[in-house]
């Protein structure tokens, strides 16, 4: 029998064995094709499938690769530990803080790096972050190699576990702030500094100028008889400018104070603290015969009060002092909404300010103008820029040599 024959033959007993109970051979071939075509469906959907998982798998070797490329390039350390501070995984930044390389860290214990006294407080900060489960820091000082030393902050938390027989890990990112801590020191070293000389501005420098004063003024109580009128006009000039000095370590040292002082930020009211400003500086705008226009009701601010009673005060004043000859001074105070935010607003008509001056102005002892004309120590509009700043604002003027001047408080409204 030849090969041909043997196939067909088989291929014959193989439909006979397929052919149900009365079934016709036709039926039984319909009934393999309808077989044959849902295993080429079935074929198609796995190739599909396959496909599929393999994109998927690409997309996942990719990503993997990202976040390891990742973890490595962090600007920080980071390791995961166990909760006895033995390291399992370090990150390419950890190796360079500690001084290894990253797979000799791996079996090693946090406390190598540390003193004693260190090495028990780190001991504790991991264990108290493992029985609370929550994000803890802690400032630590590393020993390194050839006797050098870094201070970091470790920020550690728990780690997720992966199924309930997992060994419990915390994750630790180690963040060197020896430069933050020697700058936090230099800044501690500037404030010291400044209280001795506030200090000294407020008892050795005022003090000499107070005994100035008061003598100028007894010589001119007891001896203004037997003194020229000269003799007088020059002891007279020796106390005001001794009284001058005065005022001027005064501003000067409450522009200081400013930058540490500690405040309260809340809702004011500036309608009604515009309303006790103008009573308080009541004398004075009489004698100046000053129009004084408030567009009430003016908006509330959140700020502090009793800063920005100064700044308003400053600008008050100014505003009085620096009007043009033989016209009585105008003032309108008013208050717009601008978004999340107020302005305030104080203009004037007087003298105005060139543009070239309108940052100069805010600096420290800068005066446009003579002491004799316009009397002033320079530092009040200084002081309302660092009051201002400190409740979040910004301030500014707008002015002109012809058409007076405005000037702008922007707070945050409340």
């Amino acid at each position: 029998m030849d090969l041909r024959s043997l196939s067909t033959e088989q291929l014959e007993q193989n439909l006979r064995e397929l052919q149900l109970p009365g079934e016709t051979p036709a039926q039984t071939m319909d009934r393999l094709q309808e077989a044959v075509h849902e295993l080429q469906v079935h074929r198609i959907e796995l190739e599909t499938q396959n496909r599929a998982l393999r994109e998927t798998q690409a997309e996942l070797e990719l990503s993997t690769r990202r976040y390891a490329d990742l973890y490595d390039h962090l600007p920080v350390g980071y390791v995961t530990v166990t909760t006895d501070g033995q390291i399992l995984h370090a990150n390419l930044a950890a190796g360079e803080c500690l001084q290894r390389e990253r797979m000799k860290l791996l079996g090693m214990f946090l406390r190598t790096f540390l003193d004693p006294y260190d090495a028990g407080r780190c001991a504790a900060h991991l264990e108290s972050c493992a029985q609370t489960g929550r994000q803890s820091t802690i400032d630590l000082t590393l020993r390194l190699r050839n006797g050098a030393t870094a201070v970091v902050q470790f920020s550690s938390r728990l780690a997720p576990l992966a199924s309930p027989d997992d060994r419990r890990q915390i994750h630790i990112a180690i963040t060197d702030i020896s430069k933050l801590k020697q700058t936090q020191r230099m800044l501690e070293e500037i404030n010291r500094e400044q209280e001795a000389f506030n200090y000294s501005i407020s008892h050795d420098l005022r003090a000499p100028l107070v005994t100035i004063t008061n003598y100028a003024g007894i010589v001119l109580s007891d001896f203004s008889g037997v003194m020229s009128e000269d003799a007088k006009g020059m002891i007279e000039r020796i106390r005001c400018a001794a009284t001058r000095m005065e005022d001027t370590l005064k501003n000067l040292l409450q522009y200081s104070t400013l930058a540490r002082e500690e405040i309260v930020l809340g809702s004011v009211d500036t309608d009604e603290l515009v309303k006790e400003l103008l009573i308080e500086y009541r004398g004075i705008i009489q004698e100046k015969a000053a129009e004084i226009l408030v567009a009430r009701p003016l908006i509330a601010v959140h700020g502090c009060r009793p800063m920005l009673n100064q700044v308003l005060a400053n600008l008050l004043t100014n505003a009085l002092k620096y009007t043009k000859p033989d016209e009585p001074p105008r003032i309108r105070i008013f208050t717009e909404k601008v978004d999340t935010h107020v302005l305030l607003k104080v203009s004037d008509q007087g003298i105005g300010i060139e543009p070239r001056y309108h940052e100069r102005i805010f600096r420290i002892f800068e005066r446009l103008h003579g002491y004799s004309r316009y009397p002033g120590s320079g530092v009040g509009l200084a002081i309302a820029r660092r009051a201002v700043e400190r409740m979040n604002g910004k301030i500014w003027v707008e002015s002109n040599v012809e058409g007076g001047s405005t000037f702008c408080i922007e707070m945050p409204a409340d």
